[in-house]
């Protein structure tokens, strides 16, 4: 697994190369899952879409189904995101680990 490297994380973030579909706004993307923690995940390959900080997203990935959140800010071609459920930040620790380990070592960077 390829943890990146980042001392002022929440959780250990894992970058990742993963197909992504979801909404912003009732309005549908497919892009690509570029990091992923428990806390929050960078979406990438949708610089068409259009959104604000603060915007309400849904998301699918494949490994950990349905997640939520509000994007935080704009990253090089699509944004970050911070899951809108942190009570649960063990659980989906835990879904981040399995879905890494389905996705395999084809999926993993760094």
């Amino acid at each position: 697994m390829a943890e990146s490297m980042d001392d002022h994380r929440a959780a250990p973030r894992y970058s990742v190369d993963a197909p992504v579909e979801g909404s912003i706004g009732g309005h549908p993307f497919a892009g690509r899952l570029q990091d992923v923690s428990a806390t929050g995940a960078a979406i990438t390959g949708i610089p068409d879409i259009v959104f604000d900080n603060d915007q309400f997203v849904q998301l699918h990935m494949a490994g950990m189904g349905q997640q939520s959140g509000y994007v935080r800010r704009r990253i090089p071609d699509g944004f970050a995101l911070q899951f809108n459920d942190s009570e649960h930040t063990e659980e989906r620790q835990r879904e981040v680990q399995k879905m890494i380990g389905s996705l395999g070592p084809g999926a993993m960077r760094g």
